[in-house]
């Protein structure tokens, strides 16, 4: 994951968990705002009950003086109205709890203070009949049947019809205030506790991603610092720890990408520098050694003429020394001749030639063991490709008479040179069935002066590639010890301008 879709994450995180505070907030708010309606309306009925609880028993108590013969019935006319007023308000308060969903109360409730207002009502119908009947036989001067009536009947109904369900009402109405009050108390707790342990849980989750990605930006610049220091002061085997998939992690795999360029890019130097270190030490030894050499051979040319018919010369140990001194200094000669041939750098004088006889001219230079067979495929309808003539057959020799020496004495074997057209290139390769190469020495053939043969210089097939590389071409090997091996050559179709060059001296 990169940083970016890290941070990305994060403030996402942080954006849902607001949302969510802020959702739960809105639904725990709507719920404290329910229960404060809920509380005002509960303590607007307790208000509305104890007013009407006043007036009615201010009503009685006119009443009563009216029954006596004193009091007012315009007083008693206002109270009645404030009475009927008082008594209309509650239930209006009764339907805003019912019409309203939200506040509605249990079933059995409602029903039970329904039940309580009618017979609130009634009572106080009653009442109201009774007290103008009192207030009748009041104004007509019965004063005592007028007092008599009013005890037994208005009073008497107020105290056993109206009282008793007037006082439920209020002690219900108190009751509600008193469980909405508690209600919202709990709600405001629970939205300052929500509040807090949601804002904790975001600071937490913050600082948990923060601090990963701090923790992983800081394991990057330190990883990819001492990669630096360590690259910088040679080390370029030092592996970058994985970094992971993000922006850290692609600079670092970019520095070890860097790193093995550069530790390719110094063994190429070095093995530039060690190539030329021996192509001079080849040049010097060779110049030097060439002219020893040659009167070397001189002398025991000389001394072969001189013995010829002699006693001496007839002794069959000394002419088999010395064609052994023949043979040894035609070994040497020929690996000076490598010598130079490695050192120096002649120009290609490309022409076209056929491949098909190029082959058989190196095959008959090959001096190929009896047991093994030489066998040239190359068809002779293959385009014929610009070559140095001369080199490129040293090419052939070399790689020939390789395979030759490669076939072990004890069995017979065999040697192809076969070539194909394979896109825009031509492929050349030389095959035997012999011995094979380990497998630790394949990345080493081509090196100079490496060589698995007992008097093997080294320096034919470092030769080799050098000219198949001037001629713009590749060269690989492969091989299985104890099938064969197989070089291969590959060589551009194009074909080069020919250039008639001289010899260098």
């Amino acid at each position: 994951m990169s940083i970016r879709t890290a941070l990305a994450l994060i403030f996402a995180v942080a954006a849902a968990v607001v949302l969510l505070a802020t959702g739960a907030l809105y639904m725990t708010s709507a719920r404290l705002a329910l229960l404060q309606r809920r509380a005002e309306l509960s303590y607007e009925e307790l208000t509305r009950h104890i007013t009407l609880a006043n007036h009615a028993g201010r009503y009685m108590r006119e009443a009563a003086e009216i029954s006596l013969g004193g009091g007012d019935t315009e007083e008693l006319r206002h109270l009645t109205e404030l009475v009927a007023r008082d008594l209309s308000a509650v239930e209006a308060l009764k339907r805003a709890w019912v019409d309203d969903p939200r506040l509605r109360e249990e079933p059995g409730e409602a029903r039970e203070e329904d039940e309580r207002l009618r017979r609130m009502r009634a009572s106080l119908a009653k009442i109201a009949g009774d007290v103008g009947e009192v207030s009748r036989m009041a104004s007509s001067g019965e004063r005592l049947a007028a007092h008599r009536r009013f005890v037994e009947r208005p009073e008497a109904e107020y105290e056993r019809g109206f009282v008793p369900h007037i006082d439920a009402a209020i002690l219900d109405a108190r009751r509600d205030v008193a469980r909405n009050a508690e209600a919202a108390g709990r709600a405001s707790a629970r939205i300052r506790i929500a509040s807090v342990a949601l804002m904790t849980a975001a600071l937490l989750l913050l600082v948990v991603l923060l601090g990963g990605l701090l923790r992983s930006m800081a394991r990057g610049f330190s990883a990819l610092a001492e990669c630096s220091r360590r690259i910088a002061g040679g080390d370029f085997d030092y592996r970058v720890p994985d970094l992971g998939e993000h922006e850290f992690g692609r600079i670092g795999a970019a520095l070890r990408h860097m790193a093995e360029s550069l530790r390719e890019a110094q063994e190429s130097r070095l093995r530039v520098e060690r190539l030329a270190a021996i192509g001079q030490l080849a040049a010097s030894v060779g110049h030097e050694l060439r002219n020893p050499l040659g009167a070397v051979r001189n002398a025991a040319y000389y001394l072969k003429k001189r013995l010829a018919g002699t006693e001496l010369g007839a002794d069959p140990r000394v002419a088999q020394f010395l064609v052994l001194m023949e043979k040894e200094l035609l070994s040497c000669t020929r690996i000076i001749g490598d010598l130079l041939d490695f050192a120096r750098e002649r120009r290609l004088c490309r022409s076209a030639c056929p491949l098909a006889p190029l082959v058989d001219d190196a095959i008959s230079v090959v001096e190929a063991p009896a047991h093994v067979r030489l066998a040239n495929q190359v068809p002779a309808a293959l385009p014929v490709p610009s070559l140095d003539k001369d080199q490129f057959r040293q090419v052939l020799v070399n790689l020939i008479q390789n395979a030759a020496e490669a076939i072990p004495a004890g069995r017979e074997g065999r040697v192809v040179v076969s070539a194909r057209v394979c896109a825009d290139a031509l492929v050349l390769s030389v095959a035997d069935d012999g011995a094979g190469i380990e497998k630790e020495h394949l990345a080493r053939v081509f090196e100079p002066l490496f060589s698995t043969k007992l008097k093997g210089t080294g320096l034919g097939l470092a030769i080799t590639a050098g000219i198949v590389r001037m001629h713009g071409g590749t060269i690989g090997v492969e091989s299985e010890p104890g099938a064969g091996t197989t070089f291969t050559i590959r060589l551009p179709l194009a074909a080069a301008p020919e250039v008639h060059c001289a010899q260098p001296a």
